[in-house]
Formats: structure tokens, C-alpha cells, sequence
């Protein structure tokens, strides 16, 4: 499998196909980056995703449209690819410039209008981490990492929830919206059939395997059960371009999705090779199965990635799991 391995630059943009633009944008985390895509035409720009909300984003965002003929006031549309920040928190701002009309689906507005009750949100991951054994340290720690997305979120309306499957004409051009849930509920795809490009968001990357992690206001949604479901759906489309959220396009859609396929198959064998060594809460299961020297934040990834791999194994009747006290624990 071949990766373009050309370099990211911020506000780098480039043509991916006529009038169909990549725009590499930074991000303070350890991705170090985003890209979003602009489709130009006559009467304005339509933005997928729009990065983080923050000045030097913005602006890198309004030099490369201005590179072009345009600037962030000429935006129309914006289409989401799903809530997280990276993704969505400046739409807001955007929208004020120029008046666009944003557009997601219902789960992801869900998740956007919750952004409006922090304290819930806060107390809902404590009472989870905390059952699933993570150090009160390392949810100190969590707390303040979100806290620091919520700062840079500015709250926004959607004006159109669409339900993929839907064909919409955007630009003269004709795009595929794909549902997509797995990494976040929610998440769109947006495949544009003529020119055999798909805009994949956090779907499907090119190097590494996006998280997996619980809905904590939907307890009966199965993070991979969906993510394994969505990657065979899109598999199979006849895509000679994939364009994501983090590192360079590349070809090779089959071949990525078997690999991501695979990976999971044998990290829920990690998981429950690690149970069978008895009694142990997530987060123990996750350092049997992770490094155990992550960074604070990977170790609260790496417990929801263990967790959404629990809830399969569990459903399988391969694990099964009891109270402990305050705290669950799994076990064969």
C-alpha cells in the first residue's frame, strides 16, 4: 500500500481536483494537524470541516481561500464530518463572517447542543472513568484537557440535519453523504461519485487507527460493532482518491480497511488473552494491552478503546463482568 508521504504544511493547500481543494490547518495536539476541503465555485466557497477555533487557524484558513480569490466571507455551506473540535469548533465563527449555513447529521447536533451543559458532560465521564478504574489523577487531568475544548468551541446552530443516504448537488458537483458511525456517532463520509473521491473525516486514516470511544448518553450504541460495520460499507466504492482528516491522500481504500479490519481482531484478542489472566478492571486490561508509560490523555483513550472492545466480547458471552465495590471488573 503506497501513502503519498508529501509533507504537511500549515495552510498548505492544494488541488485535489478541479476546483476541489485540501487545506492543511495546525492543531496543539499530537496529530499536529487537520485537513479540511473547499469545493470552489462561481458564487462562494462550501467548507468540509472547518479545524480548531483558534486565530492562527483562521487566519491560515482565510490566507488559503484568499490565495484562491477568496476569503472566509465567501463561505456557503459548511458540511461536518462529525462534532469533535478538530472538526467543527469554528464553524461558529465562520458562520458569523459569512452567514453559511451549516450542515450535520441529528447525533452530531446532539452532540453539539450537549457542549451546553459541561457539568453534566463532566460529571457522566467521572462516573464512567471511575468504574472502569482510572486514577483520579489522570481524570484531573481529563477534566482540564476538556475544559480546554469547550474554551475553543464557539456554540453554533445547524441549519440542516441530513440522514445518509442522501445525494445532494453541491457546487454543480453531486455528492454521496455515507453514514459512518464508529469513531463518533454520526459521522459522515462525503464521496463525490464523478471525480472518485471520498472526503473520509476520522473514518479511515491512512497510518494510524482512529478511537474508539463510548456515547455516554447512549448506553445501547456499540462504538465497533459500528466503526467494523461502517468500514465494510465503504469499502467496496469505486474510490481511486481517499482524502482524510490526517495525513495524505491515498489510493488504496480496500487494502487500508482490510488492515483496520484486521488490527481489531487482534487487539480484541489482547483484550481477552488479558482477562483470561483474571479479575481485572478496563483500565488494567488497557495496560496490559497498551503501553503502560502513555501520556495521561492516551491513557483515557486507551481505556475506551479496551471498554468498546469489553462490550463485544462481553455480548459474545467470551467475558463477563461483575461489581467490585464502586468499580466493575471483567472476567472468563
Amino acid at each position: 500500500m503506497k501513502h503519498e508521504k508529501a509533507r504537511l504544511s500549515d495552510g498548505a493547500i492544494r488541488e485535489i481536483a478541479e476546483d476541489l481543494y485540501m487545506i492543511t490547518l495546525p492543531m496543539p495536539f499530537r496529530l499536529g494537524h487537520v485537513n479540511v476541503f473547499a469545493l470552489m465555485e462561481k458564487g462562494g466557497v462550501h467548507l468540509f470541516d472547518t479545524g480548531l477555533n483558534m486565530k492562527n487557524s483562521l487566519a491560515l484558513l482565510d490566507g488559503a481561500l484568499q490565495s484562491r480569490g477568496y476569503s472566509l466571507g465567501d463561505v456557503k455551506n459548511i458540511f461536518l464530518t462529525h462534532f469533535h473540535s478538530d472538526h467543527c469548533s469554528s464553524a461558529g465563527p465562520i458562520k458569523e463572517v459569512s452567514g453559511a449555513r451549516i450542515h450535520m447529521t441529528e447525533p452530531g447536533w446532539r452532540h453539539i447542543a450537549r457542549m451546553r451543559e459541561p457539568r453534566l458532560i463532566a460529571e457522566r465521564v467521572a462516573a464512567f472513568t471511575t468504574r472502569h478504574g482510572l486514577p483520579a489523577t489522570t481524570l484531573a487531568f481529563i477534566e482540564k484537557i476538556f475544559q480546554r475544548f469547550r474554551s475553543i468551541t464557539a456554540y453554533f446552530d445547524v441549519d440542516d440535519m441530513f440522514s445518509p443516504p442522501e445525494s445532494l448537488t453541491i457546487g454543480g458537483r453531486t455528492v454521496e453523504t455515507i453514514l459512518t458511525p464508529g469513531h463518533a456517532n454520526g459521522h459522515t463520509c462525503y464521496f463525490f461519485p464523478d471525480d472518485g473521491i471520498m472526503l473520509s473525516g476520522d473514518h479511515v486514516l491512512p497510518d494510524i487507527t482512529p478511537n474508539l470511544s463510548i456515547d455516554l448518553f447512549d448506553p445501547e450504541y456499540r462504538p465497533l460493532q459500528s466503526f467494523l460495520h461502517s468500514l465494510r460499507k465503504v469499502r467496496d466504492l469505486p474510490v481511486s482518491m481517499v482524502c482524510p482528516a490526517h495525513g495524505s491522500p491515498f489510493s488504496d481504500l480496500k487494502g487500508r480497511v482490510d488492515a483496520i479490519i484486521a488490527h481489531h481482531g487482534e487487539r480484541k484478542g489482547f483484550v481477552l488473552e488479558s482477562v483470561r489472566g483474571g479479575p481485572k478492571t478496563t483500565y488494567q486490561i488497557s495496560q496490559d494491552v497498551f503501553d503502560e508509560n502513555l501520556s495521561e490523555f492516551d491513557k483515557y483513550l486507551a481505556l475506551n478503546e479496551t471498554y468498546v472492545h469489553l462490550i463485544e466480547l462481553e455480548k459474545e458471552g467470551a467475558v463477563e463482568k461483575e461489581e467490585k465495590g464502586a468499580q466493575i471488573v471483567y472476567k472468563t
